[in-house]
């Protein structure tokens, strides 16, 4: 017997004709390919609704920029992985994944947590963070003020925990925009 898989595919709706692509776009797609030697998957699928593409890297940059926000970019990635988790969502997962092993300098640290993060042993804060983040994916009418305001027991500012509810809330979008296009994880994110 063979195991057999169908042979992968970018997304459902392929590879986007870049030739379409406003001025805008073709340059993300030039920048990509300057600075990482390829365009990600992402690009290519969230592509064939440009303006999609654009509003969602728009609010992903202001929510990376390595000088705004208020929580550190460990607790960041930590909900992008864990959020990506509890929704499936395998490109997100694998891609934010390796972002977390760079925030922590532990890659099998974070491989761990992207795996299973109900098994890690968080100190107080993260946990808080981590739980706050995934009843607000899994059971989002059921969060209360103490799941919310619990988090200032734990050293969060109102600004942070605000914060923490953003980046949930970004992640659900991103992963079920990703889902629902069926982004294909890059290669490189097994590479790493």
């Amino acid at each position: 017997m063979t195991f057999e898989v169908a042979e992968p595919r970018l997304s459902r709706f392929g590879t986007p004709d870049r030739s379409k692509f406003p001025a805008d776009v073709e340059e993300l797609f030039v920048d990509a390919e300057k600075k990482q030697g390829r365009v990600p998957n992402y690009l290519n699928s969230y592509a064939h609704n440009t303006e999609t593409l654009k509003r969602l890297l728009t609010f992903y940059h202001s929510l990376w920029d390595p000088n705004g926000g208020t929580l550190t970019i460990q607790e960041r990635e930590l909900i992008s992985v864990v959020v990506s988790h509890e929704n499936g969502c395998g490109y997100c997962k694998a891609n934010h994944r390796a972002g977390l092993a760079a925030a922590l300098k532990d890659r099998e640290l974070a491989h761990r947590i992207a795996d299973d993060h109900h098994i890690i042993g968080f100190g107080p804060r993260e946990q808080a963070i981590v739980d706050l983040a995934v009843k607000l994916t899994v059971n989002p009418s059921h969060v209360n003020d103490t799941d919310v305001l619990g988090l200032r027991d734990h050293g969060l500012t109102d600004e942070q925990i605000v914060e923490v509810i953003e980046v949930t809330s970004f992640f659900n979008y991103t992963n079920r925009l990703t889902i629902g296009i069926g982004t294909r994880p890059d290669e490189e994110f097994f590479q790493r």
